[in-house]
C-alpha cells in the first residue's frame, strides 16, 4: 500500500485549503431529517449553486484538533501545533458559560447534544495535554458538570445511560454512552482525579445489558417509557462504539468491558463486504458510504493491537477500499447506490476529518511496528 502519510497528508491539505478560515474547520454536512435523507443529492447534481449550508460541527472540530497533534508528533511541523491550538481557542469562545455548547443543524435548532459536547471536550483534553493550558482542562470540566448537572442519566435496572439531548427525550442511546464513557477516561486521566470516573461503572453495565446475543449495540435500548430502535446504520455505529470503549478500556481495564469488545469486535466481523467496504446495515450492503469503511478499517486495527482477535487482514481489505474511494484532490466520494443509484460527491469536513483520523491511526500503528520488533530482537 502507497505511503500512508502522504494520503493522510494529501486529505489534511485539501480539508484545510477548503474549509479552514483560520480558527475553524467549517463547510457543509448532510445534516439530520429531510437533508439526509433527500436534498443532499440535489445539492450534489448542483454544485455550482452556493447551498449557503456551512456549519460549525463540534464533532468536526474534536477529530481535526486531534488530528493536528497527531500530525504534529509524526512530521514535528508546527504547523499543525499551531491550528489545534488555534481551533482549540475558537471552541472555548463557543462555549457557554454553563459549560454546554448548542448545536449547529438547523433540524435540531437550539438543543444540546451530549455527542457534540463530548467531541468538542476531548478535542480540549488533547490541546490540555499537549500545552497545559489550564482553560483548556477548564472548559471540558464545566462540560463534564454540564452533563451531570443539566443533561443527567436515565437508570435501568441498576444501570445507567448518559441521555442525548439535555431536557429533551429520555432514549436509551448506547452510542452517547460509549463516546461518554470515553470522554469521562479522558478526564480523569487529564486531571488526575478519578472522581470523573464515579458513573463509568453504571454506564459499563449498561452497554453489558444492551448488547445483543450477537455482539451488536442496538441503536436505542427498548424501555418502558421509550421504545427502542435495534438495527440502524449497524456497522459504522458499533465500529465508532468499538473504538470509544477500546480507548477507555487501554486507560482502565475491566474484564466486563473486554467481553462487550471480544463479542463486539465478532459482530464487526460480519459488516465487512467480501469488496472491503463496510456494510450498510445488518442485510442491506449497500448504500456504500466511505467514512463508515475508514471506520470500520480501524476497529479491526484497534481490536489487533489491543490483543481481541487478530483482524490485520481484514483491515487491510478495508483501508485498500478506501483508497479506491480517494480522489487525485485527497478528497473521498461521501456515498454511492443510494436508493440504489443516487450518489453524493460533495466534501463534507466533519466526514473527511473522521476518515483523517482512521488513516493517521494506521500510521500510528506502522510507526509501532519497527519499535516492537527492535524491543522484541535479542
Amino acid at each position: 500500500m502507497e505511503s500512508t502519510l502522504q494520503t493522510a497528508i494529501d486529505l489534511y491539505e485539501y480539508s484545510r485549503n477548503h474549509f479552514w478560515n483560520g480558527k475553524s474547520l467549517i463547510g457543509p454536512d448532510p445534516g439530520v431529517r429531510w437533508n439526509r435523507v433527500l436534498w443532499r443529492f440535489l445539492k450534489s447534481m448542483l454544485p455550482f449553486v452556493n447551498w449557503n449550508d456551512d456549519r460549525y460541527m463540534l464533532q468536526c472540530q474534536g477529530y481535526w484538533i486531534r488530528n493536528n497533534w497527531t500530525l504534529f508528533h509524526l512530521t514535528g511541523e508546527a504547523r499543525f501545533r499551531e491550528t489545534a491550538i488555534l481551533a482549540s481557542g475558537e471552541i472555548l469562545k463557543q462555549q457557554h458559560a454553563d459549560g454546554y455548547w448548542t448545536y449547529a443543524l438547523p433540524g435540531w435548532k437550539g438543543r444540546i447534544a451530549t455527542v457534540e459536547g463530548d467531541y468538542a471536550a476531548l478535542g480540549l483534553l488533547a490541546t490540555y495535554r499537549e500545552t497545559g493550558d489550564p482553560a483548556m482542562l477548564d472548559g471540558a470540566v464545566r462540560w463534564y458538570r454540564f452533563l451531570i448537572t443539566h443533561t443527567g442519566f436515565e437508570e435501568y435496572r441498576g444501570t445507567r445511560c448518559i441521555r442525548y439531548f439535555a431536557g429533551h427525550g429520555r432514549d436509551l442511546v448506547p452510542n452517547n454512552a460509549t463516546l461518554t464513557l470515553e470522554f469521562f477516561g479522558e478526564l480523569a486521566g487529564a486531571a488526575g482525579d478519578p472522581a470523573f470516573l464515579e458513573h463509568a461503572d453504571g454506564m459499563i453495565r449498561f452497554l453489558e445489558l444492551a448488547q445483543l446475543d450477537s455482539g451488536e449495540l442496538p441503536y436505542s435500548f427498548d424501555v418502558p417509557w421509550a421504545k427502542g430502535r435495534t438495527h440502524f446504520m449497524c456497522y459504522q455505529y458499533n465500529a465508532f462504539q468499538f473504538l470509544d470503549l477500546a480507548s477507555f478500556y487501554q486507560t482502565y481495564p475491566d474484564a466486563t468491558l473486554k467481553n462487550i469488545l471480544h463479542r463486539s469486535i465478532g459482530f464487526l466481523r460480519t459488516g465487512l463486504h467480501p469488496d472491503g467496504h463496510c456494510r450498510y446495515a445488518c442485510g442491506k450492503d449497500y448504500p456504500e458510504v466511505t467514512y463508515y469503511t475508514a471506520v470500520l478499517a480501524a476497529a479491526f486495527l484497534k481490536s489487533s493491537e489491543i490483543g481481541l482477535r487478530e483482524l490485520r487482514e481484514e483491515s487491510e481489505a478495508a483501508y485498500r477500499r478506501l483508497l479506491q474511494r480517494r480522489r487525485k484532490s485527497g478528497n473521498y466520494v461521501y456515498s454511492t447506490r443510494n436508493y440504489g443509484w443516487l450518489r453524493d460527491t460533495r466534501a463534507y469536513p466533519r466526514y473527511l476529518s473522521m476518515i483523517l483520523k482512521h488513516w493517521v491511526m494506521r500510521i500510528e500503528s506502522e510507526k509501532k511496528k519497527p519499535e516492537a520488533e527492535k524491543c522484541a530482537s535479542p
